[in-house]
């Protein structure tokens, strides 16, 4: 039989790093990265993460600011119990070498980042996820085997997980965490890196585990609008909470800048044209050096002109449904980091929580490590394996289940996508599709134009799916 590891991680990011991280000495450990090393969506991470270390924050504050932000859907318990694990989080990170910038005194200098009545967010300039994945890497360097393969399927034995069935073969674990990341591939606008195509979740659907709050799908309200490829740059709202202000095509301001991202998303799409004048925040090129050199790769300078911007898809709430210790239903398998739903966000992330829960998370099922029983080896027969992404998919997905929606779209939506072969990333996207067909109000980053107001009703109700 093959070897059997104590913990297989799928994806290399911030919440399979804290996890491998934080095993227990001597735990035989594999991850499954389908890209290149330190590649995926947690460099990309611009504004920082979320932490009541501030002299005039704390962490009921913090909860609260979470809470107003996710609209009536956050789980109150799990936001005040991952809310107060920020300040362990940051140290803990700082303990491992991560370098946050410093403020003008001994304490760490703090972007106001939407959502926060405080600045809150801790950062490294604007490449915070690129600090952190650089610092997690470093300090994990022999802790785990990395492997170059694509989950394919969930290994079951017995109705656990008993490991992941990949392009290279199976691997075999007594515990098994899906930290893949988002799904913003799955639109066609989208600030994720390629390769961000709701895998975790498509493999826990097609082993049966929970999954849910799949109608919300957080659109950035400011990534620079140009044409061409699918990923497109990053404007962090960090900018906007050091100055820069959003106009119109006559060069008046439109919109509270620093509001919920889905309230400034909607304001620029009502707006139809909008652009990001950041010609008035101090040190732009030294606080902000990805946006420059991204904006000016595309032919625009924001230390000269205002830089035009449009929502596209940047952070998945919903996923597989998992407990703040990472567990999921299906007994051995776990899931942490933006491919899980926790209940940390409800109906809108708040800017700078999703590292936050990627760190306690992720770090919570290497601690939980132990008692897990080792897989025998004799599998069932798997589900289809997880094949790749329809190249239409994107497409139909931005123009029926994009920031804003309408039951006829939605509808038509779910016509375009049955006509696309059986592929799991198709069932995900029927799944997403009708969830959002289903929820009949606006709430959060779930805008319906046919529904533009909250349902008192739908108040606390969370769709979780049960396969």
């Amino acid at each position: 039989m093959a070897d059997v590891y104590d913990l297989v991680i799928v994806g290399g990011g911030v919440a399979g790093l804290c996890a491998a991280l934080s095993a227990p000495e001597g735990a035989s450990i594999a991850v499954i990265d389908k890209g290149e090393a330190a590649s995926g969506s947690s460099p990309l991470a611009q504004g920082g993460l979320a932490a009541a270390v501030g002299p005039d924050d704390s962490a009921e504050l913090h909860a609260k600011d979470t809470m107003a932000a996710g609209a009536g859907l956050c789980d109150p318990d799990v936001v005040a119990d991952i809310c107060g694990e920020g300040p362990a989080a940051v140290a803990w990170l700082q303990a491992l070498g991560c370098d946050f910038d410093r403020g003008d005194g001994d304490g760490l200098d703090l972007a106001r980042e939407g959502g926060q009545s405080v600045p809150r967010s801790v950062h490294w300039r604007d490449a915070t996820g690129a600090e952190i994945v650089r610092a997690l890497r470093a300090a994990a360097r022999g802790r785990a085997q990395r492997m170059d393969a694509r989950a394919r399927a969930i290994a079951m034995e017995d109705g656990r997980c008993a490991g992941v069935v990949t392009d290279q073969g199976t691997v075999l674990g007594r515990a098994t965490l899906l930290a893949t990341g988002g799904a913003g591939g799955l639109w066609a606008s989208t600030t994720n890196a390629p390769g961000a195509t709701g895998d975790g979740t498509a493999l826990a659907m097609a082993a049966g585990a929970a999954i849910g709050d799949l109608e919300f799908m957080q659109f950035h309200p400011t990534a620079l609008a140009v044409g061409g490829a699918q990923q497109r740059v990053l404007l962090t709202e960090a900018l906007r909470g050091e100055g820069a202000t959003l106009i119109d095509a006559d060069g008046e301001r439109f919109v509270e800048e620093m509001a919920a991202r889905h309230i400034v998303a909607k304001a620029i799409i009502d707006a139809g044209e909008a652009w990001l004048d950041a010609r008035g925040v101090p040190y732009l090129e030294d606080r902000f050096p990805t946006i420059v050199e991204g904006a000016r790769r595309h032919g625009f300078d924001p230390v000269t002109q205002p830089l035009p911007v449009y929502p596209a898809a940047h952070y998945f709430i919903g996923g597989v449904a998992a407990r703040a210790d990472g567990a999921t239903s299906v007994d051995g398998l776990f899931a942490a980091g933006e491919c899980a739903t926790t209940g940390m966000h409800g109906a809108n992330r708040m800017a700078g929580n999703s590292l936050l829960e990627a760190v306690v998370t992720g770090r919570r099922v290497g601690q939980g490590l132990g008692g897990l029983p080792a897989p025998s080896g004799r599998l069932e027969d798997g589900p289809e394996p997880l094949g790749d992404l329809p190249a239409s998919l994107p497409a139909i997905m931005w123009q029926r289940c994009g920031p804003v929606r309408d039951e006829e779209g939605l509808k038509h939506g779910l016509v375009a996508l049955d006509e696309i072969s059986g592929s799991w990333h198709a069932r995900l996207c029927v799944t997403i599709v009708a969830a959002a067909l289903e929820r009949r109000e606006t709430r959060g980053v779930h805008v319906r134009s046919d529904w533009p107001l909250p349902d008192v009703g739908l108040g606390g109700r969370s769709m979780i799916v049960a396969r």
